[in-house]
């Protein structure tokens, strides 16, 4: 203890009552000291309304979220966009307001499974960037922030549109629901979807396009996943993630549908690359096999089936007498999951299309 610094009546209560036991008083003194580490300030003007266990379901589901969000605008931009779940945090919404800067992008949305409105945020230095490369440049923001015009809110308003449909299927997990893109403002101040002093949950990603690096920022006020308080466990997370009848259903007909390349090898050689340039008709390669033994029939380049060779109707023909199962099951799992995620990037595609002639209309 340093000598300039005083004793409490409770520290020296302490140490006469361990002088009167037989009590070493440094001893008493060090586990006084250890017993106010474990004491922490709690803040009543900001209380915490989320468990771990609660913070920690909601890391996994955003986490999912930023790898959605960095495959569709790295297809977007035409550049890799890294984007990453960097933090979460509770604080008031009037502290999630002062942080932000005058003008930025923010889009206000709702979901039948809400109690109230969330907000997606980002800076318009990423913004712009996006913006630049959808539009063919280079991806070089902007030297100095300026409120984006009609055309650019617009952009940005489809690409919000896009986001938010990922989010609700990286919810999907706890809860299915739909959400809807309600109002976008450029100045924190006119957002009032939650009173000034009740807790948010702050979800931060990390965005990078190139050499411009940035922030998405999603702000859940406490009573607008009230609903969903509950829910948001990784016990919930764990058993509700897992593959339904229909996905298994699906996948089979998919499986099913699958096309592979079939091929016969009759044998092989090695030869220098000057015998191979003076190949002619007529001439004779010794293969590494005879004639009367079964040879490969690969799958996709992988040897699956043992075969002789023969004829059936007409034509040369095999018959199969060998076959390695697993080899083959993990060939087409391979296959089928290929197929599958082509399909749903091709069903995401679709949407994309059908938004945006949704907004030509209008």
């Amino acid at each position: 203890m340093p000598e300039d610094e005083a004793l409490t009546q409770e520290e020296i209560d302490s140490i006469l009552k361990s002088m009167s036991s037989g009590e070493p008083a440094e001893k008493v003194l060090e586990e006084f000291e250890e017993e106010n580490k474990r004491v922490k300030e709690y803040d009543f003007r900001r209380p915490m309304k989320f468990s771990r266990e609660q913070l920690r379901t909601l890391q996994l589901i955003h986490e999912s979220f930023a790898r959605e969000i960095s495959t569709y605008l790295s297809g977007r931009c035409r550049t890799f966009v890294d984007v990453k779940y960097a933090s979460i945090d509770q604080i008031t919404f009037s502290e999630f307001q002062k942080s932000l800067n005058s003008p930025t992008y923010i889009a206000i949305f709702s979901s039948e499974a809400f109690a109230g409105s969330g907000i997606l945020q980002m800076g318009l230095d990423l913004g712009y960037t996006i913006i630049d490369r959808l539009l063919g440049g280079s991806g070089t923001p902007l030297e100095e922030s300026r409120v984006p015009t009609e055309i650019e809110m617009n952009i940005l308003k489809k690409e919000s549109a896009v986001m938010l449909r990922m989010l609700a299927r990286s919810w999907s997990n706890i809860e299915e629901f739909d959400i809807n893109l309600e109002n976008l403002e450029t100045n924190p101040q006119f957002v009032q979807v939650a009173p000034s002093n009740e807790m948010t949950i702050l979800i931060t990603l990390s965005i990078t396009i190139r050499n411009v690096q940035g922030f998405i920022n999603l702000c859940f006020p406490s009573s607008t996943l009230e609903p969903l308080n509950d829910k948001l466990t990784t016990r919930m997370w764990t058993t509700t993630y897992r593959h339904t009848e229909e996905f298994r259903e699906n996948l089979k007909q998919t499986l099913m549908l699958s096309k592979l390349n079939l091929s016969a090898i009759l044998g092989k050689a090695v030869i220098s690359l000057s015998d191979f340039f003076n190949l002619e008709i007529g001439d004779v390669i010794r293969l590494d096999s005879f004639y009367d033994e079964p040879i490969d029939l690969e799958i996709e380049n992988h040897p699956i089936f043992k075969v002789k060779i023969g004829k059936s109707k007409g034509f040369y023909a095999g018959e199969i007498i060998q076959k390695n199962k697993e080899l083959l099951e993990k060939l087409l799992v391979e296959e089928s999951m290929r197929e599958y995620s082509k399909r749903n990037k091709d069903h995401l595609n679709k949407e994309k299309e059908t938004t945006v002639g949704d907004e030509k209309n209008a």
